[in-house]
């Protein structure tokens, strides 16, 4: 870990599983559970991994060198696959008690919340705090989408659980998944929002990201890049007030705009030299103690930064953390040429890799 030494806060990402009961066409993740080849990454962490995940973070923060004035609470997010399938209560529960023993920790999961009611007692502002929950439209087109093994929607399910997480104080972003299928039909998703309740929860909000043409089910020709997605919406937030409730990607650019010039803020801390946790302090944990830079890259131990042992021990790839972690505005030349460039962070390496093979 001599090489991994950084000055900033790691966060973890805690993947107990990649099994998931929804078979959403456009998941990055589909051929784990399509493809018989991938059967063995379905099994469920178990709680003699969490031990040896839990002494493992402790070697990375050490290795981190935080300042005493850092925020001392540890940052969790369960990711899958589904984190909080309803078999996977048990090591779910495991996983907050022994973050909850080591001190104050933010807990949050992204999740497709059809069994969130399993959780229920779980959910709360000093235990699974946040939530990331997707529903891609209204239910008619949600129920097409989101869809189970069978084939059935998932709608209704996934909102008497959402509005049981607000009630219970946990803070709820809905994320929907836009593409030129769903993109008309958001109006009407929106007044969902408002009959629903969940518009008037302090805790509720909402925004739309691109769906990304990762697998044979999508494509470039029904897709937006992102820079569309947001003309689309400015579009149809000019047409429909309910929509102007969603955010996008670049919302917080007129937020930041306004601490610079009308509050006079520091200007550095609005700056970033990467896009995403990937390229800093992000460690993204599987149920095999294998760990990736990206929750969107993971499953391969050909590709994994590191590994966590039997008895805690953390060892990383030296070369594949470098190719992560090196990337930044200042490692890309073309990055080096735009303005924007410490806003934006360099955008995302994986679409990069996607489109231009590195």
């Amino acid at each position: 870990l001599q090489h991994v030494t950084v000055h900033q806060a790691p966060s973890y990402i805690l993947m107990p599983t990649y099994q998931c009961n929804l078979r959403c066409p456009y998941c990055f993740q589909d051929h784990m559970r399509t493809d018989p080849a991938y059967q063995h990454l379905l099994r469920t962490m178990q709680p003699a991994m969490v031990d040896r995940i839990f002494q493992g973070m402790d070697r990375i923060d050490a290795a981190h060198a935080i300042p005493e004035d850092a925020d001392a609470r540890r940052s969790i997010t369960l990711f899958g696959g589904e984190p909080l399938l309803e078999e996977s209560r048990p090591i779910i529960e495991y996983i907050l008690h022994k973050a909850c023993s080591r001190g104050a920790a933010r807990i949050s999961a992204i999740t497709n919340a059809t069994d969130l009611g399993a959780y229920e007692d779980l959910l709360g502002p000093d235990k699974i705090g946040r939530l990331q929950i997707t529903l891609d439209g209204p239910p008619r087109v949600h129920d097409t989408r989101r869809i189970y093994a069978d084939g059935s929607g998932s709608f209704e399910r996934i909102a008497r659980n959402l509005t049981m997480a607000l009630e219970r104080g946990v803070l709820v972003s809905v994320r929907m998944n836009v593409d030129r299928a769903n993109l008309q039909l958001l109006p009407e998703l929106a007044e969902e929002f408002i009959t629903r309740g969940w518009s008037e929860h302090r805790g509720f909000s909402a925004y739309v990201a691109p769906v990304q043409a990762v697998n044979g089910q999508t494509s470039k020709k029904t897709t937006f890049n992102s820079w569309e997605l947001n003309q689309a919406m400015t579009d149809l937030k000019a047409r429909h007030a309910s929509v102007r409730r969603i955010g996008g990607s670049d919302d917080g650019l007129l937020e930041r705009a306004h601490q610079l010039f009308d509050q006079r803020s520091d200007p550095m801390p609005q700056f970033r030299s990467s896009f995403c946790g990937a390229h800093g302090s992000m460690y993204v944990i599987d149920a095999f103690g294998d760990i990736y830079a990206c929750w969107e890259r993971t499953g391969d131990p050909s590709i994994r930064i590191g590994s966590i042992d039997a008895s805690g021990m953390v060892f990383m790839n030296r070369a594949i953390l470098e190719n992560w972690r090196s990337r930044s505005v200042a490692s890309n030349p073309v990055c080096r040429k735009c303005r924007y460039a410490v806003y934006c962070g360099g955008g995302c390496a994986v679409l990069a890799e996607g489109q231009h093979g590195e």
